[in-house]
């Protein structure tokens, strides 16, 4: 019986989306990763990151398990780097994870682009001499997977820097407000024509 129910489960058809998220829901998990990886605790953030694609993304859990590891491993890779060339070895499970969420969205944004974006961010986040560039690299990545100009972007990439510096800052509950404003533009930059 319960064979029957975890294979109900992990087959069941599900309609995966970029914009199916609930914001408050992912600014939770968004800190919870944060906190984590700032923590090393990486089961934490394999936990968080599985709930991200599989809750607020619809991907099937099989693949967003996978994609939960890949993300650990990149995040592992980038912290343990002593240098920004070490660093680009996490481009490889960074692109594998924007792939899986590419098909499964049917999306028609470039995984290596993303990649290379969502490494930008990461990099600009520990990086504090050029934090003034964080924004435009969240633009970027955002008007990217959501298909609209990064000009458009711009506003809701701003809030998202703001968040960056509230949990660099230790404010977490500010951070997570912050988040949940973030993300609801994002929402909204979603569904827009």
């Amino acid at each position: 019986m319960l064979l029957v129910l975890v294979a109900g489960y992990c087959l069941w058809p599900r309609s995966p989306s970029l914009s199916a998220f609930d914001p408050k829901k992912m600014a939770q998990l968004q800190m919870a990763v944060w906190k984590d990886a700032a923590g090393k605790n990486r089961r934490g953030v394999i936990l968080s990151l599985h709930k991200i694609f599989e809750g607020q993304f619809r991907i099937p859990p099989v693949a967003s398990l996978a994609m939960a590891f890949e993300t650990s491993r990149a995040l592992t890779i980038f912290y343990a780097a002593p240098d920004a060339a070490d660093q680009e070895k996490a481009l490889v499970p960074l692109e594998a994870v924007f792939s899986r969420l590419q098909n499964a969205t049917e999306s028609k944004y470039s995984a290596h682009a993303a990649a290379r974006l969502a490494l930008m961010i990461w990099t600009l986040r520990a990086d504090h001499a050029n934090r003034g560039q964080l924004a435009s690299a969240w633009a970027d990545l955002i008007g990217l997977l959501y298909g609209r100009p990064a000009a458009d972007a711009i506003p809701t990439a701003k809030l998202f820097a703001q968040v960056a510096k509230l949990a660099d800052e230790g404010k977490w509950d500010d951070a997570q407000e912050s988040a949940s404003i973030a993300w609801a533009a994002v929402k909204s930059l979603s569904s827009a024509p």
